[in-house]
């Protein structure tokens, strides 16, 4: 399959190279900073090229051979994959020459708005570009999102003590009243950061600042494998499972929460985005006395795999792809008998049977708190099956619910009526923010029925 599988949010994209030349592969030896200088204006110019999203110019400097290896759409692919994981980028922050088998290369550091990676370009006898290489950045890039006026945050650590202690912030409205409700954010697939930050787009920013302003106050936290994801054995990765990726550290940040000054235990609030979304039952159930609500935004109540298949089927380009997925999915109703070292959708087995392990109205059985279900009409992640299986798993629910579609919202609560790329990842390189109205729903809805 050429495309990859689409989760419920989108996993940080493998970092590939686009031709065959990889740094440290191959003999490598220290360059002069006398020799350096032309292969660093040849680079910041190819890199000036690819940063305005100039793909012609960036393939008239490549030799035929990368050309061949290499289209415009596949460099443009890969470019606003890494802007997807990074943002756009900001500066060129250091560079590294080296010799490759004779070869000039260098490797730039740069920058991005939330983050940064790492260019090599490896230049040919005759200047061109015969090698070009996306990777993690040799330094971490840490950010900030602006904090609005009426609202105050600050930043605390979650598992303090422990191998993977995180970094959180915990928003709280100024000059607040009393005690106030608060939510718990629970990101969706992949390792995202505190902010779900995703090319130009921070909706858990949005909805902690946001509810901040209407007085309630919030906790978010960079996922363990965010953090120390490039810390992970091959094997450690395909043996994690829900539990490690996501249960874990959202109990953590329901505990720290409910010690925060300023804060309402009474009153804690789960909003888990996608698979996050998903989960929030089951995070609910198994932190029953702590858990006052839960909103489910873009979630769903069908299995994993299910999505997993609309998602691949929606972009599959051909029959020889569909039917590939088709006897995929076909070993779905076995999942909970496969071998640990095997995987579905590439998904390792250890991941989907804790997930099948633990069905949504399994959850919903031992609750009856509030909640409420929201799903954009422009989400091309997640289909209308997802917003009805909520409907029928909540028909005979204990306790009180709500579940509304809201037009032109796409996955992330953004307005994208008037984008000119919808309906693929691409939307989400336009900065956009989480829609007021979203806002104003959560916060009523938390006023109304967390009492």
């Amino acid at each position: 399959m050429t495309k990859r599988i689409l989760c419920l949010l989108l996993s940080l994209f493998l970092l590939l190279p686009l031709s065959g030349c990889a740094l440290f592969q191959t003999k490598v030896e220290d360059m002069d900073e006398s020799d350096a200088a032309p292969y660093y204006s040849m680079g910041e110019g190819f890199l000036q090229s690819l940063f305005a999203g100039d793909y012609a110019a960036c393939a008239a400097l490549c030799s035929e051979t990368l050309q061949g290896q290499m289209s415009r759409s596949d460099l443009q692919s890969a470019w606003e994959n890494m802007r997807l994981s990074y943002g756009d980028p900001v500066s060129i922050e250091s560079r590294k020459p080296y010799w490759i088998n004779g070869e000039g290369t260098v490797v730039f550091q740069v920058a991005c708005a939330h983050g940064g990676c790492s260019v090599q370009l490896t230049y040919d006898e005759e200047n061109n570009v015969a090698g070009l290489w996306f990777g993690l950045p040799e330094e971490d890039f840490p950010y900030e999102v602006a904090v609005p006026e009426g609202v105050q945050e600050y930043e605390i650590v979650l598992g303090e003590g422990t191998d993977t202690p995180l970094k959180a912030l915990v928003t709280l409205p100024e000059n607040a009243q009393g005690p106030v409700p608060a939510v718990v954010l629970v990101h969706g697939s992949g390792a995202s950061d505190r902010n779900e930050a995703i090319g130009g787009c921070y909706p858990f920013a949005d909805i902690a600042h946001g509810l901040a302003k209407r007085g309630i106050a919030a906790i978010r936290y960079d996922k363990r494998t965010y953090t120390y994801g490039n810390a992970y054995t091959e094997e450690e990765v395909n043996a994690m499972t829900v539990e490690e990726e996501v249960l874990q550290d959202a109990q953590l940040a329901i505990e720290a929460l409910d010690a925060q000054e300023g804060v309402d235990p009474e009153r804690v609030v789960l909003v888990g985005h996608s698979l996050g979304g998903m989960l929030a039952p089951r995070i609910a159930a198994e932190n029953a006395d702590r858990i006052a609500g839960i909103v489910s935004l873009a979630g769903s109540a069908r299995g994993y795999l299910d999505i997993v298949y609309d998602q691949n089927m929606d972009v599959a380009e051909s029959d020889a792809q569909r039917n590939s997925i088709k006897r995929e999915y076909r070993k779905v109703e076995n999942v909970l008998s496969l071998k640990d070292d095997e995987t579905l959708f590439g998904i390792p087995a250890p991941y989907l049977k804790d997930l099948y392990s633990h069905p949504v109205e399994d959850s919903l059985a031992s609750l009856s708190v509030p909640i409420l279900v929201l799903q954009g009409e422009n989400d091309f992640q997640m289909h209308v099956e997802d917003f009805r299986s909520w409907q029928d798993a909540l028909a005979d629910y204990a306790g009180p619910w709500e579940a509304e579609m809201l037009p032109d919202l796409n996955h992330l609560f953004v307005d994208d009526s008037a984008y000119s790329r919808r309906g693929s990842v691409a939307e989400y390189l336009t900065e956009g923010h989480v829609d007021e109205g979203v806002l104003d729903r959560i916060a009523s809805w938390i006023g109304e029925n967390v009492a």
